[in-house]
């Protein structure tokens, strides 16, 4: 495999999914964006857009990036939490039915955290985690040089832990990580803490931080803090050298590292945490359509 095979990734996500030609050097040479319906329609649309994307140039392998639960070896997308209605959908026999090539089925943290450790920091890490930070918070692992994704691929999932007895829900359940962590829950924070409830988002949220409002920035830093928190709880259970951050503290990196920094400081082990660079991810925003792609160099190994 050279640096200029071509991969063909597909991104399926609650709102909006894509289709991506890239190569195995991580450059991205096309890419067709839709909103996400139900299955049959969606993956009809991703289809169509790849085909004229390859008619000159066949990739070598396919991949797909999806919410779990999933099931990476019968190629079936499991009713994610955002994705309800896709119930054992086989996207993998869809994409292999029109491609005829080897397709790959992973979790979409673990193909950012791949994504983030070949492209993004060019494998100079053995052992590091990456977090979503979208509207959930999804984890993926790199342990050992390795894509850790555990016995039932579940490995990483740091968004179920509990962070508190109680308070906001997230994965089901209340005083999760996802409920306090995750970018839909610094609105809900927000709307906690008086903003107004005007169709508020995250992005808005962000947005009036980065203007001055006084209660926006109190609402984004103690969002960092349980960002920092959460970064702690990874640092003494795995002893990383890199956390890498995505979507949320991609967009607010300047007022939010800091205090996960020191927050994380405060509450691990200090040799663990001297050890550990705490970032936004290398990549950026380049994340989730390299994801995508970066699945698919494991499809070769299969």
């Amino acid at each position: 495999m050279s640096d200029h095979d071509l991969l063909l990734g597909f991104d399926i996500g609650g709102t909006k999914s894509s289709v991506v030609l890239g190569d195995t050097g991580g450059r991205v040479i096309d890419r067709h964006e839709c909103p996400t319906i139900d299955p049959d329609h969606t993956l009809a649309i991703l289809l169509d857009a790849a085909r004229p994307m390859c008619a000159d140039r066949r990739p070598i392998a396919a991949g797909v990036s999806v919410g779990s639960p999933l099931d990476r070896q019968r190629g079936l997308i499991q009713a994610p939490a955002n994705l309800p209605d896709w119930i054992d959908v086989p996207v993998v026999q869809r994409i292999q039915q029109v491609f005829d090539i080897p397709v790959n089925l992973e979790n979409d943290a673990d193909a950012g955290a791949l994504a983030e450790w070949v492209w993004g920091l060019n494998r100079q890490v053995d052992d590091m985690a990456y977090l979503t930070c979208g509207t959930g918070q999804g984890g993926g692992l790199i342990l050992g040089g390795r894509l850790h994704r555990g016995v039932s691929n579940l490995a990483g999932e740091i968004g179920h832990v509990r962070l508190r007895p109680d308070g906001p829900i997230g994965c089901n359940k209340a005083g999760s990580v996802e409920g306090f962590t995750s970018g839909k829950a610094l609105a809900e924070r927000a709307r906690r803490m008086g903003m107004s409830d005007d169709g508020l988002t995250g992005r808005d949220v962000g947005q009036a931080a980065r203007a001055g409002d006084a209660l926006a920035l109190k609402v984004v830093e103690e969002h960092a803090a349980d960002l920092g928190r959460t970064c702690a709880i990874l640092i003494d259970v795995l002893n990383p050298q890199r956390i890498s951050l995505g979507s949320l503290v991609i967009r607010l990196v300047d007022l939010m590292l800091p205090t996960i920094r020191r927050v994380a400081e405060e509450e691990s082990m200090p040799r663990s945490f001297a050890a550990c660079t705490i970032d936004a991810a290398a990549l950026g925003d380049r994340v989730q359509d390299l994801a995508a792609l970066a699945t698919a160099t494991l499809a070769l190994e299969h």
